[in-house]
């Protein structure tokens, strides 16, 4: 009777330590499965993200563009009413150095 009660201890004790073995098994098996998926949603938001900021880098650049492209129209404009005025004013500008020289060469 009592070898069989220690028998018994000792089957339920190797059960024991196989349950743990099984047990660490399992556990390190779930960690590595844990840690996989976690670093492939690391990369899946990783790429959203390069996404999302190549998107808005696409957008900032068309703004930019838009902006530089209005801003040299503006410039251009400007110019040219300049560049009218000054033509206008071009006969004025020729009238005032002649007279200028002639008086001054009369004055002599």
């Amino acid at each position: 009777m009592f070898t069989e009660e220690l028998k018994l201890i000792k089957e339920a004790e190797e059960q024991a330590d196989q349950m743990r073995r099984e047990a660490k098994i399992s556990a390190k098996n779930f960690v590595e499965e844990s840690n996989a998926k976690a670093n492939k949603m690391v990369e899946e938001a990783f790429a959203t993200e390069k996404e999302q900021c190549e998107a808005l880098l696409a957008d900032g650049r068309k703004i930019a563009q838009k902006l530089y492209d209005d801003a040299i129209k503006d410039a251009k404009e400007l110019c040219e009413k300049m560049a009218a005025q000054a033509e206008k004013k071009q006969d004025e500008a020729i009238k005032f150095i002649a007279e200028r020289i002639v008086y001054s060469s009369v004055n002599c």
